[in-house]
C-alpha cells in the first residue's frame, strides 16, 4: 500500500504515456489506427468531425500535445482546412511546476542554495507556459531579475510521440496529408529549440543590436544566473501590465521584427511583456523561445512577397523555390489557385483583410496547387498570426496587422534590393572559393553533352501560348460565319436557279438535299468548336 502511494506520485514513464495515448485515441475513434484491442470500426467522419476529435484528444493528454496541436495548424498547406482549424484552437489548462522542483533545477544548474543566489525569489510564477516557467527574483545589489527555466515532463512527452507516430505512418501510410514520424521529429526539434536558452541569449543579443524604437526593450542576459536549463534577465523596477493601446504597437513591433528581420515568437503570451511604471516604457521581459530565419531564406521570403504585392502568379511561383519551399512539376493547378486567390483578396495585403485571411486563402491555394512550404517559413506565417491575435484580444477595437505588415514588407523588400545590398553579397559569393571549384566539371559535363547531341533547348514565352489560344478561338469563329455564309448563298442560288429535277412545295429536292446536308455539317463543326471551348 505505501508502495503504491510513492509510485502513484512519480511521473509516467515514456512507454506508459505511449499506451495512454493509444487509450485516449482509441476513446475518440482513432482505434483503428492501434490495432488489437483498441481496433473498432473506422469512422466516416467529414474534415471538421475529424479535426474536432483529434483536438479533444490533444486536450486531453495535456499541454504538450495541445501544443502539437497549434504546431499542427501552422500547416494549412498540408493539412486541410477544416483540421487545421479545429486543431489550432486546442488549449489545455498548464499547472505551475511545484516549487520544490523548481528550487532543485535552479540550484542544480546554479550550483548553490536559493538563498545565496537570490536575496528573494518569488513562489508564484509570473508567467507559466508550456515549454517554459518565469519567476521574479531579486539578484545581490537590489537588482529585480527574471528567471526563465526550462518545464519537466516535455521531454517524457517527446519520447511517447515518436513510437505511435511509426505506428500511425505504418497502419496508414500515404493515405495522410503528412508524414506523422517526421511531422513529431520537427516538433521535438521546435521544442527543443524553445527549450534552448544558449539560443535565447543569442536572440537577446541579435534584437538588442536592430536600429529603431520601434519594438520593446530587450533585456540584459545574466551570465553569471544563467545555465543549460536556466536563464536570468534584467528586469523593469516597477513592472506593470500594458494598456490596450500598448498591445497594439507590441504587436505591430513583433510583426514588423518577424519580417524585417527574421525573428519571431511562437508563443507572444502577454505575461511576456511589462511595462515600467517610472519611465513608462515598454520592456519584453522574457525574450525566450524566440526562433530567427536564415537570411537566404529571408531573402526568398522578400521575393515571395514582392511578387505577390505584385500581383504577378508566375513571379510567386518561381519565388517559392527561394523561400525552401517544392511546387509541382506541373505548376498549371498552383498558378490557377494563386490567381484566384489573389483575385478574391483584391490584392495583396490589402487593408480590408485581416492577416488571418490572407495566410488562410494563400496556404489553401498552395495546398489545392500542390505546392509544400518549407517548415521554419510555415512558422513564421504562424507567427505573424499569433503576434495579430494578441493586439486584436488585448488591444481591442477591430486591431488588424495587415498595416504593420505592408510597411515591414516594403521595408524588406527594399533592404534586399538596395544595390549595395546586392554587390555586398555578390563579393561575398565570389570571394568563396567553392564557387569555382564546380565549373569545370560543369563545363565538362556540358561538352560532353555537345558532343553527343544530348543537348536540349527549350523555349517559352510566356504570353505566347495565350496569344495562339486567342488565334485560334478568332479563326474557328471566322470560319464558322464564312460557312454558314456559302449555306445560305448556295442553299438559296438552288432553290432560285434550279429548273430541272424534282420539285417539293415549289423547291428543288437537290437543293433541299444539299441545304440539309451542309446544315448537319455545320451543326457538326458547331458542336465540335464549343466543346473545344474555344468559340
Amino acid at each position: 500500500m505505501e508502495a503504491e502511494k510513492v509510485t502513484r506520485g512519480l511521473p509516467e514513464s515514456p512507454a506508459r504515456r505511449a499506451a495512454s495515448i493509444a487509450r485516449v485515441g482509441a476513446r475518440y475513434g482513432f482505434g483503428f489506427v492501434f490495432g488489437g484491442r483498441f481496433a473498432l470500426r473506422r469512422r466516416r467522419d467529414n474534415p471538421e468531425r475529424v479535426g474536432t476529435r483529434l483536438r479533444l484528444s490533444l486536450e486531453e493528454l495535456g499541454p504538450t500535445f495541445a501544443e502539437f496541436g497549434r504546431f499542427l495548424s501552422a500547416r494549412g498547406d498540408l493539412l486541410p482546412p477544416g483540421i487545421a482549424l479545429e486543431v489550432g484552437r486546442a488549449s489545455a489548462a498548464v499547472r505551475p511546476v511545484a516549487f520544490a522542483e523548481i528550487r532543485t533545477l535552479v540550484e542544480r544548474e546554479l550550483g548553490n542554495s536559493l538563498e545565496r543566489l537570490f536575496p528573494a525569489f518569488e513562489e508564484t510564477p509570473a508567467r507559466v507556459g508550456v515549454m517554459t516557467q518565469a519567476h521574479r527574483v531579486v539578484l545581490p545589489g537590489e537588482r529585480p531579475a527574471l528567471v526563465v527555466v526550462r518545464r519537466p515532463g516535455v521531454r517524457r512527452d517527446l519520447l511517447a510521440m515518436r513510437p505511435v507516430a511509426d505506428v500511425t505512418r505504418r497502419r496508414l501510410g500515404d493515405r495522410l496529408p503528412l508524414d506523422p514520424s517526421v511531422t513529431v521529429m520537427e516538433f521535438a526539434a521546435h521544442a527543443a529549440q524553445r527549450r534552448d536558452m544558449f539560443f535565447a541569449a543569442q536572440t537577446v543579443r541579435r534584437v538588442r543590436d536592430l536600429d529603431g524604437p520601434w519594438f520593446p526593450k530587450v533585456p540584459n542576459v545574466y551570465s553569471d544566473y544563467s545555465a543549460a536549463r536556466c536563464i536570468t534577465f534584467e528586469a523593469p523596477e516597477d513592472p506593470g501590465t500594458l494598456a490596450p493601446d500598448q498591445y497594439q504597437k507590441v504587436s505591430d513591433a513583433l510583426i514588423r521584427l518577424a519580417l524585417e528581420e527574421g525573428t519571431f515568437f511562437p508563443d507572444p503570451s502577454p505575461e511576456r511583456f511589462a511595462v515600467d511604471g517610472g519611465s513608462g516604457e515598454i520592456w519584453l521581459s522574457d525574450p525566450t523561445e524566440g526562433f530567427g530565419l536564415d537570411p537566404e531564406m529571408l531573402r526568398g521570403i522578400a521575393e515571395l512577397l514582392a511578387t505577390a504585392r505584385r500581383g504577378d502568379v508566375d513571379g510567386v511561383v518561381r519565388s517559392l523555390p527561394l523561400t525552401g519551399a517544392s511546387v509541382p512539376q506541373d505548376t498549371s493547378v498552383l498558378r490557377r489557385e494563386l490567381r484566384e486567390t489573389l483575385g478574391s483578396l483584391g490584392g495583396p495585403l490589402w487593408a480590408e483583410h485581416s492577416l488571418v485571411e490572407i495566410r488562410s486563402r494563400s496556404l489553401e491555394a498552395a495546398r489545392r496547387g500542390g505546392a509544400k512550404l518549407q517548415e521554419e517559413v510555415a512558422r513564421l506565417f504562424a507567427a505573424l498570426i499569433s503576434a495579430e491575435q494578441l493586439g486584436l484580444e488585448r488591444g481591442g477595437n477591430g486591431y488588424s496587422g495587415t498595416a504593420a505588415a505592408a510597411e515591414a514588407t516594403e521595408k524588406l523588400v527594399s533592404r534586399f534590393r538596395d544595390p549595395r545590398y546586392v554587390a555586398a553579397r555578390t563579393a561575398r559569393k565570389l570571394a568563396q572559393p567553392d564557387a569555382y571549384a564546380d565549373y569545370p566539371r560543369q563545363i565538362h559535363a556540358f561538352l560532353d553533352e555537345l558532343k553527343d547531341g544530348e543537348v536540349e533547348v527549350r523555349f517559352r514565352h510566356g504570353g505566347l501560348d495565350e496569344l495562339i489560344s486567342k488565334v485560334d478561338i478568332l479563326a474557328n469563329r471566322l470560319v464558322f460565319a464564312f460557312l454558314i455564309a456559302a449555306l445560305i448563298i448556295g442553299s438559296s442560288m438552288l432553290g432560285i436557279f434550279s429548273d430541272t429535277g424534282f420539285r417539293l412545295l415549289g423547291v428543288s429536292v437537290f437543293g433541299l438535299v444539299g441545304f440539309v446536308v451542309a446544315a448537319v455539317m455545320g451543326l457538326a463543326l458547331l458542336v465540335g468548336i464549343i466543346r473545344s471551348g474555344r468559340l
